[in-house]
């Protein structure tokens, strides 16, 4: 399929589109960009006209080189292919820039499916952003693949990397595809505010939260968090799944997608 290279304030967005009717837009996390999706958006596109998109610092799109907000990127991907309503698809850190965008641009919005989302107003427990900095200066002092074979073997992220070994092959794969996230200024993102996290009342979409039941507390704590306070929204546990339910079981979870995405309102 195509790809296409967007201006969003400052950089080059790394983007592909597939499909038509009604769209779907994908976001990817952290530690991953949007080939994660590459075993799902064929069939996605069977049915509905799929965007993914490399966010800021991932993939091949460009770092940052001022300040910028991720759920602004969201914007300049869905107005360069001219979509002004879409459903969206969010995973762990890319959940906050599709909550933050809900909330900005809710005309944009149809439904919201959250995968083990964090949220802007809730800080990432101190062991994850300490394990989070050493990995940045691992891979820079040792490179790629050493850093990605530390973080495959560490039992901190145990949560995150798929135990199988074809998905634990193919999580390297994304992870070391990632360079220039690791030669960023990521500090330079500006979330909405006020932050998301007292504004959940605000979002009136149809919301799917899936909680992967293996994934971080942090995590979990997040998917009720947006579950007891966003009206129209219902949670599912995706079991035997790490906190990238869509790398370790793909055909489940889209089956569980379209399920939704198909579902009359």
């Amino acid at each position: 399929m195509p790809a296409n290279f967007c201006e969003a304030n400052g950089a080059k967005l790394h983007a592909s589109i597939k499909g038509q009717g009604d769209s779907v837009l994908l976001v990817h996390g952290g530690y991953s960009n949007m080939s994660v999706w590459d075993e799902h958006v064929d069939e996605i596109a069977s049915q509905f006209k799929a965007i993914r998109y490399d966010q800021r610092g991932y993939g091949q799109s460009s770092g940052p080189s001022g300040p910028f907000s991720y759920y602004e990127d969201i914007k300049s991907i869905l107005d360069y292919y001219q979509v002004n309503n879409t459903h969206i698809v969010a995973s762990s850190f890319g959940g906050s820039a599709a909550i933050d965008f809900t909330l900005r641009y809710p005309e944009y919005v149809n439904k919201l499916i959250l995968v083990g989302p964090s949220i802007n107003g809730v800080n990432y427990p101190f062991r994850m952003k300490w394990e989070g900095i050493l990995d940045y200066l691992r891979v820079n002092r040792a490179g790629m693949e050493k850093a990605a074979d530390v973080f495959l073997q560490k039992n901190f992220w145990s949560y995150m990397v798929p135990q199988e070994e074809e998905r634990k092959r193919r999580f390297k794969e994304i992870y070391t595809s990632n360079a220039v996230f690791y030669n960023s200024k990521q500090s330079w993102q500006r979330p909405l505010t006020p932050h998301a996290i007292h504004r959940l009342e605000e979002i009136r979409k149809p919301l799917l939260i899936i909680e992967p039941e293996n994934d971080h507390p942090f995590n979990k704590k997040v998917c009720e968090i947006i579950h007891s306070r966003v009206k129209d929204s219902e949670k599912i546990v995706m079991n035997n799944s790490g906190h990238y339910p869509h790398l370790e079981h793909p055909s489940e979870f889209t089956s569980i997608l379209l399920e939704y995405l198909n579902r009359e309102p």
